[in-house]
């Protein structure tokens, strides 16, 4: 009976573990700002792709695009439509398994052109948008582009470095780092409040004893 307590708190403690980990509740401000890509767009096309694992797929999304608040502009490309890519083996991934018109907050994946939602951005449904968010997106949107064009015409050089040091290294594999840091620092403070506990007891216990003997004796 313990063993089977034992071994259902461990599932329970790596579920935690494995769980996407956000910093804070996502808003609005903070998705716009993560984000690459900012859009409505309608989820018109859904497909279940191989992901090594026999009982895993992964959800490609395809999506035609209705409107954009924020894009790196790469010539046309996602001006018209996007593919949204997901797996259950990332905790943060969002699976767009609905068709449906949704705003999409996203990554670019460069080395595969997909965009890949994140559970650490607001997720909604179009018809679930108030006037009020409407209205901080287009507010969000034009301060972007403002600071976009600034940038552009003060900043070209140090922009195509940027560029350039980005395609060394996807997109995906660096938020995952950061994923793995975080998630790394959280399991050290559990694995310290665990040791300091059980030092606690294993004391407490001893201390227990050594009174318990000295009754035996007298």
């Amino acid at each position: 009976m313990t063993f089977k307590v034992f071994l259902l708190s461990l599932l329970l403690f790596s579920v935690k573990v494995l769980a996407c980990k956000c910093n804070g509740e996502p808003s609005l401000k903070s998705s716009f700002k993560n984000a690459d890509f900012v859009l409505i767009g309608e989820v018109y096309d859904i497909s279940e792709v191989p992901s090594g694992f026999k009982t895993v797929q992964n959800i490609l999304s395809k999506v035609k695009i209705n409107k954009v608040y924020k894009s790196n502009d790469y010539g046309e490309f996602y001006q018209q439509t996007a593919t949204l890519f997901g797996s259950p083996l990332h905790s943060c991934d969002v699976l767009f398994t609905q068709k449906g018109k949704y705003l999409i907050f996203a990554y670019e994946e460069k080395d595969t052109g997909f965009l890949l939602s994140d559970h650490c951005f607001v997720q909604k449904r179009l018809d679930e948008l108030s006037s009020a968010e409407l209205q901080e997106l287009e507010s969000l949107s034009s301060q972007y582009k403002k600071l976009s064009e600034n940038s552009d015409t003060s900043n070209n050089t140090e922009l195509t470095d940027l560029i350039v040091d980005d395609f060394k290294q996807s997109d995906r594999e660096i938020k995952e780092q950061k994923k793995e840091i975080l998630t790394l620092n959280q399991q050290n403070n559990r694995y310290k409040t665990i040791i300091y506990i059980s030092t606690f007891v294993i004391v407490m216990l001893l201390i227990a004893l050594i009174l318990l003997r000295r009754r035996t004796r007298y």
